[in-house]
């Protein structure tokens, strides 16, 4: 019995440092679970900040065709005037030449 009484406070030392890293090792890993979840977090806000820019993205695609159409008819409405005032010009050009 007296080998036994002689391990039992290294049993114990023993236990407290296992306990003692136990909590380390529960610690470690509740700050990895909160790290994890803000960077989950972020992700999230990152995706959500995605989604609204590609719907920007859209209107503004949808704006600048809408624009380029709207450029097109004015070129094409600016042509056809230019046209006429050089018909015009021709036209008064032959008229004085008479």
């Amino acid at each position: 019995m007296g080998k036994d009484s002689s391990k039992k406070p290294l049993l114990k030392e023993a236990i407290k440092d296992i306990n003692r890293e136990l909590t380390l090792l529960k610690n470690g890993r509740a700050d990895f679970k909160r790290q994890i979840s803000n960077i989950d977090l972020g992700v999230y806000n990152s995706r959500n900040m995605e989604e609204q820019l590609k719907k920007k993205i859209a209107k503004l695609l949808e704006k600048e065709a809408k624009l380029n159409k709207k450029k097109s008819s004015t070129q094409d409405k600016i042509d056809r005037l230019s046209d006429k005032l050089n018909k015009i010009e021709k036209i008064k050009s032959e008229i004085s030449d008479i």
